[in-house]
């Protein structure tokens, strides 16, 4: 009956205003919405829900403030006794509760800290500076893993660049509970990444030992390389054994300046792939001659081997299969036959033991250099003057396979946002996806 007659007695512009609930007339409001808030050190005050035509979704507004006894520096967390009022309430965005958006507001005082000076007091609902509580963070950022960009802005109602804000600062706070990732380092694998368009990348780093991504950076080169070796210690430098990586000049030298004493180790499917490019220039070529001369039979023949040279042997169909086998028919010569059989013995060697795979490496560099094929002068060049990191390769048994896993993960986080213009919203989406912090989401208090 009080109901219905509180009912009776609102006034026509009861649509314009918000409505006011009073826990003090209804004591297990207070309780009921202290559980439904789930945060320790709250007290509820009054609520009331604005649903004034100049929303778009009604508001339950609940005005919260501290426990006694509760403030604390925002910075160090210490106690520290209260120096004023601040200047004014706040408020922070929380998770609907159905239909209903819900906020909190409330009071946030000042407090007097010895090492701090004089700072805002936490508030055990939101960090310092943000307008969105802990849990809203948590529950975005773990939908920002596993969700794209209509969903992520339209679910919990917020825009994309405010989610990338969200994915910044719990990646943040995320990496400052954690050991720090740069600790016990001794194989690393360095890579670049397109992220756009107009040769845009990004230069990731990845810890072999731990399976993870430690650090990722605008830009590649040498520059962006010598920025994540002068953040590391002396001693984080020195524990650093093994570099693995493409043959790009920039992380020789690189690490030839910060590391000299570490193990410079190239991949193999880098290495396999100098020569899968010069077997194609190499079809090719053949191809567009017997194009030239008009010999139709000819061209056919080619252009079934020329596809089916640059694969491996086990991934061929049955019509690729049948044209290899005629390779040697197609080219009289046996110039892409003898391109094919280098780019099969290179592909191969890895898998040999050392003092085998030494003693077949010098003998295909002297193959290569006596096949008198001019495509073939430029990888033979490169694996010539690498021959001691390919040795080493082979010896440690290492690949770039983890990072090229780790760009694969990039470049669908890349593809679910429909691309990033803000880079620093992008590293912090590759942190809880790729570096190990997990993501909880959140969970009632007992």
């Amino acid at each position: 009956r009080h109901d219905d007659d509180s009912s009776r007695s609102r006034s026509p512009t009861f649509r314009h205003h918000p409505a006011r609930i009073q826990p003090r007339k209804a004591p297990w409001l207070k309780s009921i919405f202290k559980r439904l808030l789930n945060v320790e050190d709250m007290m509820v005050g009054d609520v009331s829900l604005d649903d004034s035509p100049l929303r778009d979704a009604p508001v339950l507004v609940a005005r919260v403030r501290c426990g006694k006894g509760a403030l604390r520096c925002s910075r160090c967390g210490r106690k520290a006794p209260r120096y004023d009022n601040g200047g004014g309430g706040r408020s922070w965005r929380r998770q609907d509760f159905g239909c209903f958006r819900v906020g909190l507001s409330g009071p946030v005082p000042r407090v007097e800290c010895r090492p701090h000076g004089v700072v805002v007091s936490r508030v055990p609902w939101a960090g310092p500076g943000g307008r969105f509580t802990r849990d809203f963070g948590s529950g975005c950022a773990w939908l920002m893993t596993v969700a794209g960009q209509r969903t992520v802005s339209g679910f919990p109602h917020i825009a994309w660049r405010t989610a990338g804000d969200i994915a910044r600062r719990v990646a943040g706070r995320l990496e400052s509970s954690m050991p720090c990732m740069f600790d016990g380092l001794h194989a690393i694998g360095v890579d670049g990444t397109g992220r756009g368009k107009g040769h845009a990348y990004i230069t990731v780093i990845v810890d072999h030992g731990r399976g993870r991504v430690i650090w990722a950076h605008d830009g590649h080169g040498r520059q962006v390389l010598d920025l994540f070796f002068r953040q590391l210690t002396p001693e984080r430098r020195a524990s650093i054994r093994i570099v693995t990586g493409d043959g790009a000049g920039w992380i020789d030298s690189s690490v030839a300046e910060h590391r000299p004493n570490a193990e410079r180790v190239l991949d193999p499917f880098h290495i396999v792939s100098w020569m899968t490019d010069a077997l194609d220039r190499v079809g090719k070529r053949l191809w567009n001659q017997a194009g030239r001369d008009g010999n139709k039979t000819a061209t056919e023949a080619m252009r079934d081997v020329r596809y089916a040279v640059p694969r491996n042997p086990g991934d061929l169909t049955e019509r690729r299969s049948t044209a290899l086998a005629t390779l040697a028919d197609a080219d009289p010569r046996g110039r892409l036959y003898r391109s094919w059989q280098l780019r099969e013995l290179l592909r191969t060697l890895p898998r040999q033991p050392v003092e085998r795979a030494e003693a077949e490496l010098k003998r295909w560099i002297g193959r290569a250099s006596r096949c008198r094929i001019p495509e073939i002068v430029e990888p033979c060049g490169k694996i010539r003057g690498r021959r001691d990191d390919i040795l080493t390769t082979i010896r440690l048994g290492c690949s770039n396979a983890r990072i090229e896993a780790f760009n694969n993960k990039i470049k669908v986080t890349i593809r679910m946002a429909y691309g990033f213009r803000n880079t620093d919203n992008l590293i912090a989406m590759i942190k809880p996806r790729c570096s190990g912090p997990p993501i909880h989401l959140p969970t009632p208090i007992l």
